[in-house]
């Protein structure tokens, strides 16, 4: 019988010494280590995705300078308006570039909307009117931006941080 045993939620690191040259590498080993003790018990998708967010997390305070994750959440459309709130997870200031693209994985569109402002987040540039802004995030690491736009029209905002685009989920004007 084989006395190996398998490793779910990735290497033991108590095993031997090993540590990446890389510090997003060895942060992620380490942040993998530490969920092991609370692994869940159950073997869903939804318990399996929560655990890797928390290993996400985990690695991204251990190592906050290459955190890039970033969280996008838009607000339904009130009185030709629509809102989006942008979260970094290390919780500090960081500075974000967005763009208003018209699809997933676009560069910037091409119609801009009525008027664009920002409620959190200090403006250090506006790279084009209405379209591409270099933002830096408040101290909690949160950016809030206004989209006003009186017709029919999508857009999506692309946020970059670190080389890495997210994209939000489509702002739909009716």
């Amino acid at each position: 019988m084989n006395q190996r045993h398998t490793e779910f939620f990735g290497p033991d690191l108590a095993r031997g010494p090993f540590s990446s040259q890389r510090i997003e590498t060895s942060a992620l080993q380490i942040a993998t280590a530490l969920a092991q003790l609370r692994a869940p018990l159950t073997r869903s998708d939804d318990a399996l995705r929560g655990h890797a967010a928390f290993i996400r997390e985990l690695a991204d305070r251990l190592a906050p300078d290459w955190a890039a994750n970033i969280g996008l959440a838009v607000l339904p459309e009130v009185s030709d308006t629509i809102r989006l709130t942008v979260t970094t997870p290390i919780g500090t200031h960081s500075l974000l570039e967005l763009w208003l693209a018209d699809g997933p994985g676009g560069g910037l569109t091409t119609l801009a909307p009525t008027s664009v402002s920002f409620g959190v987040g200090t403006v250090l540039e506006t790279v084009v009117n209405g379209k591409h802004y270099r933002v830096l995030t408040s101290e909690a690491g949160v950016i809030d931006v206004t989209v006003t736009y009186p017709g029919t029209r999508s857009w999506y905002w692309a946020v970059t941080r670190l080389g890495r685009v997210y994209y939000s989920s489509r702002l739909y004007f009716a």
